[in-house]
Order: C-alpha cells, then structure tokens, then sequence
C-alpha cells in the first residue's frame, strides 16, 4: 500500500482514493481543455488535484513567455454549462445572423462584433434561463471552496506577494493565478532577450508555487473522508 508523508508521520493512503485519484489522472491526460488543446504539462499535476478535491477546470495554462500571459493559471467552472444564457437566445441569433448573412457560429465565436453585441443586447433583455442561473450559483458554491482552499494554503504560509496565488473572479467561471503586475497578456516577440531571461526566472517561481498548492491539494484530498 502506498504511503503519505504529512507534518506528523507516514499514513498509509486508503486504497479506494488512491485508485480514484488514479481515474482522474487517466481522465486528464486523455483530454483536453475547452478549446480542445491538450493540457501543458507544467500545470497538469494542479489541473488533476484541482479535480479530485472538487474543483472542476474548464482551461489551463503553465505560463509562456512568447505569448498569451507568462504566469500559469487554472480556469474553474462547473459542468454542463447551458447552451443558452438567455431566454430565447437562439431565435434571437438566428435573426441577427440573417441579418447580417453570417452564421450563428460565428456570431457565438465573436467574430463579427457588431453582430455579436447587437445579438447579446437584444436576448439579454429576455432574462437568463433558470438552467444558467442555476449554472451559475454552482459557480459560486465552487468559488467560496475555492476560497477556502486558499485562505488555508496561505494560513501558515508567507511568501512574496507576486507568487501568493489569487482569484481573479469573473460573472460565472474563475481562475486561480499568481504573477500580480505579470499576470497580463503579452504580445509574440514583445520581450527582449534580456527581458525574455528574467520573466522565464519568474515564471519558474510562478509555477513552483502553483506545484506547492497542488502538494497541498493532495494532502486536503487524502485527508479528507469524503
């Protein structure tokens, strides 16, 4: 039987979590995030530990320093998002692509902005649909977890406040990030050579605390009856 290092001693691990933690991981590495790209390796283990603990991820990222943001981050959102926010949505898009001679896809996509914020405007005024709403206190429940999680991570725990991880909430998904004035979008090329050697230092720093909160992740999973 496996073993369990904590600040006391050794605990053996109950055979049944481990062979659940073992399913999740198989899962996660047999899929991919919600643009169906597969899952950076550097914030996989955070990505499984997440799941097990009952934090659903919907996207991820380990942080690069040619593109999008140089921090990692994890994206949480409860399951089975509804197709449709908005009474009557699809009626609704279905109009305004007519309009304009695009299709619905593509207004969903954004592509055409004007149609996509005119289509948004007009089924919004409808309400959300007791399904989304539903969807969305989910989401809430999943964040003050999250919350928690977070605030016992940190209780005995000081670090630099650019790695200390946060949440950055949005109206329904979240996300768990760290990298404070980093955490931003960059442009292809926008470092230079000497700027490129010190983000990769401090994305290494990033990433390692994100490995320290999946450590404790475990630690919660194992410990945990449930």
């Amino acid at each position: 039987m496996e073993k369990f290092e904590n600040k006391f001693n050794y605990l053996e691990l109950p055979p049944e979590k481990t062979h659940q933690l073992e399913k999740i991981r198989k899962d996660i590495e047999n899929m991919g995030d919600r643009l169906g790209m597969p899952i950076d390796e550097k914030i996989k283990e955070v990505v499984i530990m997440c799941n097990a603990t009952g934090l659903p991820t919907s996207a991820s990222c380990e942080g690069h320093i040619d593109h999008g943001i140089p921090v990692p981050w994890i994206e949480i959102s409860a399951p089975n998002e509804p197709k449709e926010r908005f009474i009557g949505q699809q009626e609704v898009f279905e109009k305004i692509a007519k309009k304009y001679g695009i299709t619905t896809e593509e207004i969903e996509r954004g592509e055409i902005t004007t149609a996509y914020w005119e289509a948004l405007k007009e089924c919004s005024q409808n309400g959300e649909t007791e399904e989304y709403k539903k969807w969305k206190k989910e989401n809430k429940k999943l964040l003050n977890e999250a919350k928690l999680l977070l605030e016992k991570f940190y209780k005995n725990r000081e670090v630099d406040p650019e790695l200390k991880l946060e949440i950055d909430d949005g109206e329904e998904c979240f996300r768990i990030h760290n990298g404070g004035k980093d955490y931003k979008s960059i442009g292809k090329n926008e470092f230079s050579e000497s700027e490129r050697e010190e983000s990769l230092k401090r994305l290494e720093k990033y990433r390692a605390e994100m490995n320290a909160f999946a450590e404790f992740l475990k630690k919660e999973y194992f410990l945990n009856n449930k």
